[in-house]
């Protein structure tokens, strides 16, 4: 039996103690709280409007976070950040049980989402240190698949445990599975990886990474972006075009259900095929099979109809289970590697708070149906522009080489 086939199976085995499993139970808790957070705002006397800032800022302290958590990893190294990240996350579920005033849930909610931001770059520069080019496809899509998996997961377990009116069993579920997910990767770190307290001896330097790195920024980056954009706006336009045509919420939720189903089971395929093909094997179907389900949305007028649309998205996104990720970890240098994929993290959220922005804009100055398929021709542009500017691994060492020479 091949050396390296032996070995990148033990890799990918002990990474389901040290990495899987923990962030699971994380991923489970934050899938938990999600659909509860407007419920709780309004329980304590918020508007509709401000139940939905509160639901917002979720994603957007993750998002302001993202810089910040890479300048804590390198300063700190992994096992610290981890550590802080948890603290700060239970810290924030604390606020969110205990909170009479809507003012205190977004403050725990915030907080909650900046540890969320810390603990996600630890996972990720983690699993890109320690991975190599063949096996980090599979190693991040399984990542990504997991961490869906949990958010899948966390819905089911609030509406089993859950009485009637009563939200804050959500907090309690998060707490306590991040609490266990903690205690698992504490038990099971290697005392011998000198790489999990490494410091960076290059400093935190966002303006200089962008520097350096511009060119992967605007190829790669720009696929990340579009992703991002592209999988936010199928969040929000799937339930507005299904109540547009007369769905249900019953019906809705189904829909996201199936699709989501299909969605989880493609990470490992998509991982395998990311490692043996290449990363453009999974990221070009993905963004194109995004794109044209945005296109197919203004033509369904049914359940039926919605449904295969919706597994056209749901089969496109979960092809590319992990890509982002991916593509981040093949391109963040040695030294250096936290400020960098902290950025890069940065460039994905930021997409992903875009769509919602960019549905807005277009819903208000046309209309819905025109909306969909506007986006579906930004994915098919950037289809284009991933198939022309997207390096594969094996390019970026050769571009890499020729630098050095020069």
């Amino acid at each position: 039996m091949d050396v390296n086939a032996v070995d990148e199976r033990r890799m990918l085995r002990m990474l389901w103690i040290r990495a899987y499993l923990p962030n699971l139970l994380f991923a489970t808790g934050q899938g938990a709280i999600i659909p509860v957070l407007a419920i709780a705002a309004k329980h304590l006397g918020a508007s509709t409007s401000l139940a939905a800032l509160i639901v917002a800022l979720n994603g957007l302290g993750t998002m302001l976070m993202d810089v910040p958590a890479g300048w804590v990893v390198a300063r700190v190294g992994e096992r610290r950040s981890a550590m802080l990240a948890t603290a700060m996350l239970l810290s924030g579920l604390l606020v969110c049980f205990f909170a009479r005033q809507v003012v205190f849930l977004g403050l725990g909610i915030f907080i909650q989402a900046t540890g969320w931001s810390i603990w996600s770059l630890v996972r990720l520069t983690n699993i890109s240190r320690i991975t190599t080019a063949t096996t980090r496809g599979r190693a991040i899509s399984i990542f990504g698949g997991v961490s869906r998996g949990g958010q899948v997961i966390g819905p089911f377990l609030v509406a089993a445990l859950a009485t009637k009116g009563s939200v804050r069993v959500s907090f309690v579920i998060y707490f306590a599975f991040a609490a266990i997910g903690w205690v698992m990767l504490e038990s099971a770190r290697d005392r011998k990886d000198a790489g999990a307290t490494h410091r960076s001896t290059v400093g935190f330097q966002p303006v200089r990474i962008i520097r350096t790195h511009r060119h992967e920024f605007a190829t790669a980056g720009v696929s990340s972006y579009v992703l991002g954009v592209l999988r936010s706006s199928r969040q929000v336009m799937l339930p507005l075009w299904g109540a547009h045509i007369g769905l249900d919420v019953k019906q809705v939720a189904l829909l996201y259900g199936i699709s989501s189903v299909l969605d989880v089971s493609l990470f490992y395929p998509a991982g395998s095929i990311s490692d043996r093909f290449g990363r453009r094997a999974v990221a070009l179907p993905c963004i194109a099979l995004l794109a044209i389900g945005h296109l197919l949305l203004p033509f369904t007028h049914s359940f039926s109809t919605m449904l295969a649309v919706g597994m056209v998205l749901g089969f496109g996104n979960g092809l590319g289970a992990g890509i982002v990720m991916t593509l981040g970890a093949d391109r963040a240098p040695e030294e250096g590697r936290p400020a960098f994929l902290a950025l890069w993290r940065l460039v994905s959220d930021a997409g992903a708070a875009s769509g919602p922005m960019i549905d807005g804009a277009l819903i208000g100055a046309f209309s819905l149906g025109i909306a969909a398929p506007v986006v579906g021709v930004i994915g098919l542009f950037a289809t284009l522009f991933t198939w022309h500017f997207l390096e594969e691994t094996q390019e970026l060492k050769s571009r890499e080489r020729s630098i050095i020479s020069d």
